[in-house]
């Protein structure tokens, strides 16, 4: 099982589960419909995928849903850092 990517990662893989199983669907109807491949939706649905805005966009669709639903109240602070935080941060400690 692969690692959650970040924070903002982990909520929308549990808002796209939420829903998923309130419309009583699995995994493998919501990717078929979204045009997805069954293991990338699986990976993005347990909060360990990085979804494009194209799928983003078809995920919310299928599930009936607005895409600012699914990324509401998500912030900067809930994605990993990035290669220039990194590069900030070793500078900091030479």
């Amino acid at each position: 099982m692969s690692a959650q990517k970040s924070e903002a990662s982990r909520i929308l893989g549990l808002r796209l589960r939420r829903r998923r199983l309130a419309l009583d669907l699995n995994q493998e109807t919501v990717a078929h419909r979204a045009g997805l491949n069954v293991s990338n939706y699986a990976r993005i649905d347990r909060g360990c995928g990085n979804p494009t805005f194209h799928t983003l966009i078809r995920l919310a669709q299928v599930l009936g849903l607005e895409p600012s639903e699914l990324l509401a109240d998500l912030t900067v602070d809930q994605l990993p850092p990035t290669r220039d935080d990194a590069s900030a941060g070793a500078l900091v400690l030479v």
